[in-house]
């Protein structure tokens, strides 16, 4: 298993200041939006809803790292694999969540977003144009949901983990496609738990996604 993200401050940072002498590389930023479809069981009477991915990031190349292996700090030599891209960013970016549900309907309606912490990746195909992998992220989810059929209103905050199997195609350097599903297991966080904690309290999500994955090239000096 490896780690699937790197904090900027850790790795980039580093890079950064490990020698007065610097130069200009370029860095791509990845802006990742697509579609994603939601099923919520056991909130209101339907179960299906729509939804959107939001994926932000820089991408260090595998020749940016191979390059610059003698500035990366020993410390954090472990956190990288010098044959696969790594993903930063910077620590305030983990406030914007990857997943939303945007939901609304006649009889019921459900929004919410989903923030997906810092997790571990297992690789099972790797070629130049396809990646297939398994990830394993902690997630904090908040949940608002309101119903005919229940005049009051939803508010679920919840902790769990997610397991999600991902197939990223590249069709160039600055175009990529990757199809997911996740499944989160979460317990609610806005219950009362201390005298016992029955089925009531946790609730699950699966989620069906389509990231669009634009790439820009970025200039950065270290």
């Amino acid at each position: 298993m490896q780690k699937i993200t790197l904090l900027f401050i850790f790795i980039l940072a580093s890079l950064s200041l490990a020698q007065k002498t610097k130069k200009e590389v370029e860095i791509p930023i990845n802006i990742g939006v697509g579609p994603a479809l939601f099923w919520i069981p056991g909130v209101v009477d339907r179960e299906l809803h729509t939804g959107a991915q939001l994926k932000f990031y820089g991408v260090l190349t595998p020749k940016l790292l191979q390059e610059n292996q003698n500035k990366i700090p020993k410390q954090y030599k472990k956190y990288v694999n010098l044959e696969e891209e790594m993903h930063v960013f910077p620590i305030w970016m983990m406030l914007i969540p990857e997943y939303l549900v945007i939901s609304p309907g006649e009889d019921n309606s459900i929004y919410g977003a989903f923030w997906p912490i810092v997790g571990v990746s297992m690789s099972f195909v790797k070629t130049e144009r396809i990646k297939l992998k398994a990830l394993f992220m902690p997630t904090i989810s908040y949940i608002y949901a309101y119903g005919d059929d229940d005049p009051d209103t939803q508010h679920i905050v919840g902790a769990g983990l997610l397991l999600k199997l991902e197939n990223t195609i590249k069709f160039s350097d600055n175009f990529l496609i990757t199809l997911a599903y996740g499944h989160d297991f979460a317990i609610k966080l806005n219950e009362r738990l201390l005298h016992s904690i029955t089925k009531d309290h946790f609730f699950q999500t699966g989620v069906l996604s389509m990231l669009l994955n634009f790439r820009f090239g970025m200039t950065q000096k270290i």
